[in-house]
C-alpha cells in the first residue's frame, strides 16, 4: 500500500485486533510468559527498511505501517523537506569517540532542530533505523521515533547543561572575589580618627570683654582645643561604618554561601557525566532511562537540598556593637558637643554675676557656644526643648542687638543661659550629652536594621536565584513530555491526564512570582503580558478537554490537536512577549532597567539562572517522557497479566507459578473486574 494512496491516514504503529474474548489460560498451565528478547541478526536474514514515501512493510500480525509522509499541504511539504534533512544523521554505532564527536558537531543544528519535533513523523535516520533493525529488530516507526528523538533531545540537553556548569562555576568565581573584597572591607578600622585620617591644628582662644564698675576693661579667656581636620567627611564615614558592619556580620554567611555556589557548580559538573552517557547508550533505551533518571535527580534535588541550609544562622549579629559603639564616639569626637557643653557651662557662670557695662559681646559668645550644639541630626528629631528654647532665646537676643539697652542684653544673656542649663547641668535633670546620645543611638538602630534588612534579603534573593529554575522549569518540562508522550501513543490515557492537570498546578505558582515584579515595577501594558505567559499554559487545559485528549485517539486526531495547539500557543506568546518588550522600551521603564543594568555586576549570574532554567526544562522534558512510556508499558503488561494470567517479558527462570500464585492472580483478575465495571456504572449514570 503506497503512502500516497488517498484514505484515511495510517497510524505510526497498527497493531492486530485484539479478541473480545480472550481465552482463559488452564489453570494448571498458567505460567510466565518467556522473554521476547529480539536476537542480532545479519543483513540477508532481516533486511533494514528503507526511508521513502512508497514502500510500506507488513508486520507479523498482517498489518501494514506506513514510513512517509503524505501530506499535501505547504505546511506539510515543508515538513517534509525538514524530515529529510535527518537523513544526513549517522547512527555512530560502535564508532570512535573522535569520529563520533565530529559528528555531533557537525550536525548539532539537525539534532536540536529533531528535538523540537513531534513524535507523529519519521524523524529518525536511514542509517539509525538499519542499525536499530539489525541490532535488535526494532521497526515500529513510533519506536524509532522514540529513540531518534530522545537521541537528539539529550545532545541539546548535554550542551545547554554545559553552558549551565561553566556559567556556575563563573559565578561561584564571582562569589569569591566578592568575599575576598568584603574581607579586605571587614579589617578596616572603625576607630574615626584612623578611618577618617584626623589631625589636629592649634585653636586661638575665646575672648569676652569685661568693663569694671570703675571703668576699666579686662578681658576673660577661654581656651578652646586644638581644631580636628579630617580628609573624609563624616557622612563619608557613616557610609563607611555600614559597609563594614555589612562586611563584619554577613562575613561566616558569606564564606558559607560560597561553599554552596561551589557545591551547586559541582554537580552541574557531575550530572554530565550520566548524561553523556546516556547520550553515548542512546539505543539502550532501559540503561538511558536511569541514567537520565540520576543526571535529572542531581540537576533537582541539590538545589532543593542547598535551599534547606539556615545560612541566616551563620550571620555574626554581635559584631555591629564594637562598630556602632565607635561610630557614637567619633560622632561626639566630631561635633564637639562635650567641648562646648562646658565653654557655655563657664560662660553662662560669668554671666550669673556679671555687672559690666558691655553685655552685648557676652550675648553674643554664648549664643555662638549654642549654635554649635545640633538639635537634629539627618532630618531626626529634637533632641531637647530646653536646647530649642535656647537657640529661640539667641536669635531674639541678636534682632535687637545694638537697639536695646545693657541691662536688656544682660537679661537676654540670663534668658539663654536659663534655657540652656536644664540641658547642660545633669544636677537640675539635664543629661548634656548623654541626651543627644539618645537621638546617636537611635540613628545606630536605624542603621542596624538596615544591615539587618540588606543581609536578610540578600540571603532570600540567593535562595530565590537557586529556586527559581527548578520551581519554574518542572510543569512546562512535564507538560511538553506529556505531549510527545501523547504523539508517542496517542491511545493512551496517561499522558492526557498530565495535559489536563499540570496547568492548574503551574499557572497559580507562576503568577505568583511575576505579581511580585508587577507591583513594583508594572504597568496595564506589563500586566498584559505577565498575565498571559503565566496563564497562557491554561490552553492546554482548554483543548485538552474540547478535544477529550484524555481518551485513545488516532494519529490523525493527535496532529490536529498538535496544530490547534501550536497556533494558540504562537498566538499568546507573541502578544505576551510585545506587551513586555513596549513595556522595557517604550515607557517610562526604560530608564529604570538602564540604570539597573548599570549598576548590575554581576550578568554571568542572570545568564546562569536561564541557562539552568533551560537545562532543568530539557532534562524535566526526557525525564517526563521516559516515565510516562514506562508507565504505559508497565500499563500494558499488567493488563495482559490481569486479562491472560501470563505476564509478559518476566525473567524466564520463573517460567511457572505455584498454586498459591495462580490463586492470587485469579483473585485479581475477578476484583478487576467487578470494580472497573462498577465505576463505570456510576461515571455514566445520566439520571437525573
Amino acid at each position: 500500500m503506497s503512502s500516497a494512496a488517498s484514505g484515511p491516514e495510517p497510524s505510526a504503529i497498527q497493531l492486530a485486533p485484539v479478541p473480545a474474548h480472550p481465552p482463559a489460560p488452564a489453570a494448571d498451565s498458567m505460567r510466565a510468559a518467556p522473554s521476547h528478547r529480539p536476537h542480532a541478526l545479519s543483513a540477508a536474514a532481516r533486511p533494514p527498511p528503507r526511508l521513502g514515501t512508497g514502500p510500506t512493510y507488513t508486520s507479523t500480525a498482517g498489518s501494514t505501517m506506513s514510513l512517509g509522509y503524505d501530506d499535501k499541504t505547504c505546511v506539510g511539504a515543508f515538513r517534509k523537506r525538514v524530515l529529510g534533512t535527518f537523513a544526513k544523521i549517522p547512527a555512530d554505532w560502535d564508532t570512535n569517540v573522535f569520529v563520533t564527536t565530529w559528528n555531533y558537531l557537525r550536525f548539532g543544528h539537525l539534532h536540536a532542530l529533531r528535538s523540537m519535533q513531534p513524535l507523529l513523523y519519521p524523524i529518525a535516520s536511514q542509517e539509525e533505523r538499519s542499525e536499530l533493525y539489525r541490532t535488535y529488530g526494532i521497526r515500529s516507526t513510533g519506536t524509532l521515533n522514540l529513540l531518534a528523538w530522545r537521541r537528539s533531545a539529550l545532545v541539546a540537553c548535554f550542551v545547554i547543561a554545559l553552558g549551565t556548569a561553566t556559567l556556575l562555576a563563573a559565578v561561584a568565581r564571582t562569589s569569591s572575589d566578592d568575599l575576598y573584597v568584603m574581607e579586605q572591607t571587614s579589617y578596616l578600622p572603625t576607630n574615626g580618627t584612623e578611618l577618617r585620617d584626623c589631625r589636629y591644628e592649634s585653636q586661638d582662644s575665646i575672648f569676652v570683654a569685661y568693663k569694671s564698675s570703675d571703668g576699666n576693661t579686662s578681658m576673660l579667656e577661654f581656651k578652646q582645643d586644638e581644631k580636628r581636620v579630617c580628609t573624609m567627611s563624616f557622612l563619608d564615614y557613616q557610609n563607611q561604618i555600614l559597609k563594614i558592619a555589612l562586611a563584619r556580620t554577613a562575613l561566616p554567611a558569606k564564606q558559607i554561601d560560597l561553599i554552596l555556589d561551589v557545591v551547586i557548580a559541582a554537580f552541574s559538573w557531575i550530572a554530565l557525566v550520566p548524561t553523556l552517557m546516556a547520550l553515548s547508550r542512546w539505543h539502550r533505551y532501559g540503561l538511558s532511562l536511569r541514567l537520565v533518571a540520576a543526571a535529572w535527580l542531581l540537576t533537582f534535588v541539590t538545589p532543593f537540598l542547598v535551599s534547606i541550609i539556615p545560612v541566616r544562622m551563620f550571620v555574626d549579629w554581635d559584631a555591629m556593637d564594637l562598630i556602632f559603639e565607635d561610630y557614637a564616639t567619633e560622632f561626639r569626637t566630631h561635633f564637639k558637643t562635650a567641648y562646648y557643653e562646658r565653654t557655655l557651662i563657664d560662660l553662662c557662670g560669668y554671666v550669673e554675676g556679671y555687672s559690666g557695662k558691655d553685655p552685648a559681646i557676652v550675648v553674643s559668645t554664648i549664643c555662638g557656644a549654642v549654635d554649635i550644639l545640633p538639635v537634629s541630626i539627618d532630618g531626626m528629631a529634637t533632641v531637647t526643648t530646653n536646647l530649642q528654647a535656647a537657640k529661640l532665646a539667641c536669635e531674639k537676643a541678636r534682632q535687637f542687638i545694638g537697639t536695646g539697652t545693657d541691662q536688656y542684653y544682660l537679661a537676654q544673656a540670663k534668658a539663654v543661659c536659663i534655657a540652656a542649663t536644664p540641658f547642660l547641668n545633669e544636677k537640675e535633670g539635664g543629661g548634656g550629652s548623654a541626651e543627644l546620645m539618645l537621638v546617636v543611638n537611635g540613628l545606630i538602630e536605624q542603621m542596624r536594621g538596615y544591615v539587618e534588612l540588606t543581609i536578610g534579603l540578600t540571603h532570600a534573593l540567593m535562595s530565590f536565584q537557586i529556586m527559581v529554575p527548578a520551581a519554574i522549569s518542572l510543569a512546562p518540562g512535564l507538560i511538553r513530555g506529556a505531549m510527545r508522550a501523547k504523539t508517542l501513543v496517542p491511545q493512551s490515557s496517561i499522558p492526557g491526564m498530565f495535559i489536563l492537570m499540570l496547568p492548574w498546578l503551574y499557572c497559580p505558582l507562576v503568577w505568583c512570582m511575576y505579581n511580585i515584579v508587577f507591583q513594583l515595577l508594572g504597568n496595564l501594558i506589563m500586566l498584559m503580558g505577565l498575565l498571559l505567559l503565566a496563564y497562557g499554559p491554561m490552553t492546554y487545559f482548554v483543548l485538552g478537554v474540547h478535544f477529550n485528549v484524555t481518551k485513545p485517539m488516532t494519529d490523525h486526531k493527535m496532529r490536529q490537536v498538535l496544530t490547534w495547539m501550536n497556533y494558540y500557543i504562537i498566538m499568546y506568546t507573541s502578544v505576551a512577549y510585545s506587551c513586555i518588550v513596549y513595556w522595557l522600551f517604550f515607557t517610562d521603564a526604560r530608564q529604570l532597567i538602564e540604570n539597573a543594568l548599570r549598576e548590575f555586576k554581576n550578568p554571568q549570574l542572570v545568564l546562569a539562572i536561564l541557562f539552568s532554567i533551560l537545562s532543568k526544562y530539557l532534562y524535566t522534558t526526557i525525564m517526563g517522557v521516559d516515565f510516562m512510556v514506562h508507565e504505559i508499558a508497565e500499563q500494558r503488561r499488567w493488563e495482559t497479566y490481569l486479562t491472560t494470567g501470563v505476564m509478559p517479558f518476566a525473567d524466564p527462570k520463573q517460567l511457572y507459578m505455584a498454586g498459591e500464585a495462580r490463586d492470587g492472580v485469579k483473585r485479581l483478575m475477578h476484583e478487576r473486574t467487578i470494580r472497573l465495571d462498577e465505576l463505570a456504572r456510576i461515571v455514566n449514570d445520566k439520571r437525573s
